[in-house]
């Protein structure tokens, strides 16, 4: 019974105008974020280059000389960027707070607020300010370091001090110090980070990572028109008295629903994910690696299906126990709220629904934050199971007590 149920269901599914969409849509933003071009930045680094990008570092001294050195060029221009509610916002200080945050600069570097801007001049001008790369890189070597006698939790409660001054949302809240910083790579750097690339994610690992970054944006809301489309076609085909007569269980009509609904969601993933990975397969072959051939279909399992599993549960959950279409709401508000709330674009997973990784590479620092990772992968797995024997709850009770299946759960026979 549920076997035949289930493939009806994915019959239904087919059927629907809304799942066509879903998939052009799914598609069309993919291959808008994935180009040819990620295989430049595949090649092995050689000596003498100008620049090999940068790495994650936690070295305490790194994060306070990057950190010191954000934070004199935004007091220089007064000027701070911050992300309150994951949206940009400007700050710009009184004279009174301008002052407070330079003497926090002056006692954590031991020197004045001139020497210190000196410095910051005498650096950025043995660079070519007027193109974009020697912008760039001026930045990126640039640091303000701290004195030697600064502890790392003195400097850490500086910070905060900053914070209080600055707000909500700024470069220099624990979160961020906690995240680590981005610091240029030397060719020694680059060179172990290639092999690692190369030897552990075999290419095709590393861009798997990158495909899971994007779809999982999309994906935090997209299955759920599929779920509130399919919750409320009985209701409007006036469908309620057959599926009360039908001897099904509960288990075997709201579950191959589900079932059904997660792998027509699914079965693009894998289509797209097969397709985007050819390329870079056959591009590891030209680095003389030998490419994982399955890391786009094992990342889109561990780290796409729980999300639209958790998605589709939401859906079916509250569409279930309201009887309107609430969940769209509900779940745009709570992808949104966990893409802004990202402190950077790489890790920091906790329980956030939008896994993020938005780099090429970076192997190291990914396989430190791994096991976050499937911790939370883990949680959305078991969420969804929670949220789906909820909803056969509620479906039992209103069929039980003969109420609408798309009633209310809480309204009363008459």
């Amino acid at each position: 019974m549920f076997g035949t149920l289930f493939l009806k269901e994915c019959k239904q599914v087919l059927r629907s105008m809304v799942y066509y969409i879903y998939v052009v849509a799914f598609v069309m933003f993919l291959s808008s974020q994935l180009g040819g071009e990620l295989t430049d930045k595949m090649e092995k680094p050689v000596p003498g280059q100008g620049s090999y990008g940068t790495i994650v570092s936690h070295e305490e001294s790194v994060v306070m000389g990057n950190i010191m050195a954000n934070l004199v060029g935004e007091t220089e221009n007064n000027s701070y960027a911050t992300y309150p509610l994951g949206f940009y916002k400007r700050v710009t200080l009184n004279e009174e707070e301008l002052s407070q945050v330079k003497e926090i600069i002056e006692n954590c570097t031991g020197k004045k607020w001139e020497e210190i801007i000196g410095e910051m001049e005498e650096h950025f001008s043995g660079y070519d300010q007027g193109t974009v790369e020697g912008a760039i890189q001026a930045q990126m070597e640039y640091r303000a370091d701290v004195k030697d006698t600064l502890k790392y939790e003195d400097f850490c409660s500086s910070m905060e001090k900053v914070c209080q001054l600055i707000g909500a949302g700024s470069s220099y809240s624990s979160k961020k110090l906690e995240a680590g910083v981005g610091a240029p790579m030397s060719y020694e750097q680059a060179l172990e980070e290639y092999e690692v690339f190369c030897r552990e994610d075999k290419v095709t690992g590393a861009t798997a990572r990158l495909f899971c970054d994007y779809a999982g944006i999309v994906l935090s809301v997209l299955p759920i028109f599929l779920g509130v489309t399919r919750c409320l076609r009985d209701r409007r085909a006036q469908a309620e008295q057959v599926i009360f007569a039908r001897e099904a269980s509960v288990f075997q009509i709201v579950g191959s629903r589900y079932l059904a609904n997660v792998c027509m969601a699914f079965l693009p993933v894998v289509f797209t994910a097969f397709v985007m990975q050819l390329p870079y397969q056959f591009h590891a072959e030209t680095l003389g690696v030998a490419a994982d051939a399955l890391a786009f279909l094992k990342y889109s399992f561990v780290w796409l299906l729980p999300e639209i599993m958790a998605v589709l549960a939401v859906s079916f959950f509250i569409t279930e126990l309201t009887g309107g279409v609430i969940s769209i709401f509900v779940q745009v508000f709570w992808a949104f709220a966990s893409l802004f709330s990202a402190v950077g674009l790489q890790g920091d997973f906790a329980l956030k629904l939008i896994a993020r990784w938005n780099a090429l590479g970076n192997t190291r620092e990914f396989l430190r934050q791994r096991q976050e990772l499937f911790l939370n992968r883990g949680f959305y797995f078991g969420l969804s199971v929670l949220l789906l024997i909820l909803t056969f709850a509620i479906y039992e009770k209103k069929r039980r007590e003969g109420g609408s299946i798309y009633g209310k759960i809480f309204k009363g026979r008459k």
